[in-house]
């Protein structure tokens, strides 16, 4: 119990650091104030550019495999379902970072780092895979929201996949899932339910 405390602790702490942030304010410029008011990577590269924005990309992904990946390379943790549940605590440090009073970011770019821990190259491939048809197909003036729906898509071509490894037995990686999309559902929901409403409309 301790060990698992531990871990998903130490993971927690990893995904809480706002790296994307801190980057914004050493430029100058506080991310809370820009676009959407998101204190993540599109607000970053948004504000200050490629240079920055890459930085905060790698910092951001990396955190989602750091340190939970070298205890899992290790041997010190072998267990799928606490390596899952502390993939996911990194995710939740970052949506809900404590360094911002828990108004954090909305963890995509954590999120393939998660995933990359659990599945190596699988899931980051079809998530990315899916970002990237988007981004070369889309309108360029699509807006805040229209851009939100691409994580949504992603999850749902994703899901194939993981209802494959559950059959197969992995059911930490459904279960993750799970957990992954329900955090991404409340961070992003404004999003996507301003894009419906506005399509009934």
């Amino acid at each position: 119990m301790f060990k698992m405390m531990m871990v998903c602790l130490l993971q927690f702490l990893s995904g809480s650091i706002m790296y994307s942030y801190l980057l914004g304010r050493l430029g100058g410029v506080d991310l809370s104030l820009v676009g959407d008011g998101n204190p993540g990577l599109s607000n970053l590269w948004k504000a200050k550019g490629r240079k920055l924005g890459l930085l905060g990309l790698i910092l951001d992904y990396f955190k989602g495999i750091f340190p939970l990946a070298l205890l899992v390379e290790n041997n010190i943790i072998k267990n799928e379902y606490l390596i899952s549940l502390a993939a996911l605590c990194g995710i939740l440090g970052h949506a809900f970072s404590p360094l911002l009073k828990f108004k954090g970011g909305k963890a995509v770019t954590t999120t393939f780092g998660a995933w990359t821990v659990l599945t190596r190259w699988e899931a980051p491939t079809i998530l990315g895979s899916t970002f990237a048809l988007y981004t070369f197909l889309k309108p360029r003036d699509t807006g805040v929201e229209e851009d939100a729906l691409v994580v949504l898509l992603g999850f749902a071509i994703l899901l194939p996949y993981v209802l494959y490894k559950l059959y197969t037995g992995k059911i930490h990686l459904f279960l993750f899932y799970l957990g992954n999309l329900g955090i991404l559902s409340y961070k992003y929901w404004p999003n996507w339910s301003r894009f419906f409403k506005n399509r009934i409309r």
